[in-house]
């Protein structure tokens, strides 16, 4: 299925994203280890953009772990259902996760990531092509993050819709 495949290569995309993002953040902390016991004189964008990734990690990371299904979850409740009252738990609980991801980090992560870029808030450490980095860009991780739950939460929800609707579920009687 078209839908399927998408979400393969979206999740390798994130995966590679985030193994990406978790080099640099080690080499950068281990240049700024190097460079402040070694040479006396610790380099100045290390911290930040240590500082940075981890926010990014954190952040899209939840948004992968939610795409793999991995995310916290109390199970208690769901183990006592029969199949078809776990698809709807598991629709109740995506339409919350989905509502809180859209206003919370879509829509408030949007107007944080907008509010920054006009008031021109900027890193102080790190300079990309010759200007400091705009604030307004490393919060982008939110709303991303909050796109991509969005998503898969979609996703999800028309699964467990489709499979509580198939006639194969109703033959079960499950």
């Amino acid at each position: 299925m078209i839908v399927e495949r998408f979400n393969c290569y979206l999740r390798k995309a994130l995966e590679l994203m985030l193994a990406f993002f978790m080099t640099v953040m080690i080499i950068a902390v281990v240049w700024q280890v190097f460079t402040r016991f070694v040479l006396q004189d610790p380099a100045s964008f290390t911290d930040e953009l240590s500082r940075y990734l981890l926010m990014w990690i954190g952040i899209v990371g939840g948004a992968y772990t939610y795409s793999i299904k991995r995310h916290l979850a109390l199970e208690m409740l769901s183990s006592k259902l029969s199949h078809k009252g776990q698809l709807v738990l598991g629709i109740v609980i995506n339409i919350i996760i989905c509502a809180f991801a859209a206003v919370a980090m879509v829509y408030g992560g949007g107007v944080m990531v907008s509010t920054t870029l006009e008031h021109g808030q900027i890193s102080p450490g790190i300079m990309v092509f010759g200007e400091n980095l705009k604030m307004g860009y490393v919060y982008l991780a939110v709303p991303i993050s909050g796109i991509l739950i969005l998503y898969y939460g979609v996703v999800d929800i028309c699964e467990s819709i489709i499979s509580l609707v198939s006639p194969k579920n109703a033959v079960q009687g499950k």
